[in-house]
């Protein structure tokens, strides 16, 4: 039986707007910097500016590998000396007075961050297309926490509400009007971190200017180094009340194949257990927490060659219970 004529013209005016969507989906993805390192499979770098109420943002140095799909957070520190000798913070009070726009001066501290990255990597860095993110972050009152991983929690969780998603497609849909082909990155890349699995997420502190290339020769280079299977070497130490938990946590790791040494008190309680990467390797303080085997550990990056372990762990309250 012949369709109405009514029914077939919404049908093909259905079709003939699902066809429109479809290539400007094509061509959007085609012009997007981020989609280029996603066919190349070469890493997108961005920068990410964590907003705080009536605070300075946390500035980050974002790199994003396609392959395997994983993600490098690096928080650069307040007191990070850029060109001229100014820190972090004091570039973006400058940039904020001298334009009294956040955005701009989040801009112009990013620029400067850029150049202080060039500087330091082993590695030649390819700028040009790199992302330019913010995320809106609610500091923790409790100082034990690790900025970098709740930022970094902060940015995978951003788009748990349907006005998250109409904030990114407007934003989108805004900057394209204006024509430009980096407008859709932020929505396209909160796209590809919905598929992030989270053990493939890597916090980190910058380290010292004199750690730092080869740190960034590792996030920066256009692979991920592979995991070496090599014994990791560990400290741990008890940053709770209950006594004997550093040794008790040693044992079972050391029964698991790690190299696993208890040492004295840390230097401040936690409620949640830390577990800090010391040789800027990050598979290794992720294959520590795994083999702890507690589910709210958290792991992070922060070099420091003086302690001559590969690995620090905290246990915090939350995997007290053996």
């Amino acid at each position: 039986m012949e369709q109405p004529r009514g029914a077939l013209t919404l049908q093909r005016a259905l079709a003939a707007a699902f066809l429109t969507a479809a290539l400007c989906a094509a061509a959007i993805e085609r012009r997007s910097p981020l989609m280029a390192c996603v066919r190349e499979e070469r890493p997108w770098p961005f920068w990410l500016a964590a907003r705080t109420a009536g605070a300075v943002p946390i500035v980050h140095l974002g790199i994003y590998h396609p392959v395997p799909r994983a993600l490098t957070l690096v928080r650069l520190p307040e007191q990070l000396r850029l060109s001229g000798k100014v820190t972090v913070g004091r570039a973006y009070i400058d940039a904020l007075r001298a334009s009294d726009d956040e955005s701009s001066a989040e801009r112009a501290v990013e620029d400067l961050a850029q150049e202080k990255i060039s500087s330091l990597s082993l590695e030649p860095v390819r700028w040009e297309g790199a992302g330019r993110l913010t995320a809106d972050f609610l500091a923790a009152e409790e100082e034990e926490n690790e900025p970098a991983v709740e930022v970094a929690r902060a940015l995978r969780d951003r788009t748990n509400s349907p006005r998250a998603w109409a904030l990114l497609l407007r934003g989108a849909a805004r900057g394209l009007a204006r024509g430009d082909r980096a407008a859709a990155d932020p929505l396209l890349f909160a796209l590809e971190t919905r598929r992030l699995d989270p053990r493939r997420l890597a916090p980190a502190l910058l380290p010292e200017d004199a750690a730092a290339p080869s740190f960034l020769a590792r996030v920066l280079g256009p692979q991920l180094p592979l995991d070496d299977d090599r014994t990791v070497v560990v400290e741990v130490l008890n940053a709770t009340s209950r006594p004997g938990l550093a040794a008790q946590a040693s044992k079972m790791l050391r029964s698991k194949g790690v190299d696993a040494m208890p040492l004295a008190t840390a230097p401040r309680s936690r409620a949640r257990t830390m577990v800090y990467d010391r040789t800027g390797d990050f598979a290794k303080a992720a294959r520590v927490r795994e083999a702890l085997d507690c589910p709210t550990a958290a792991a992070a990056t922060r070099v420091d060659a003086l302690r001559g372990v590969d690995v620090s762990i905290e246990m915090g309250e939350d995997c007290a219970d053996f």
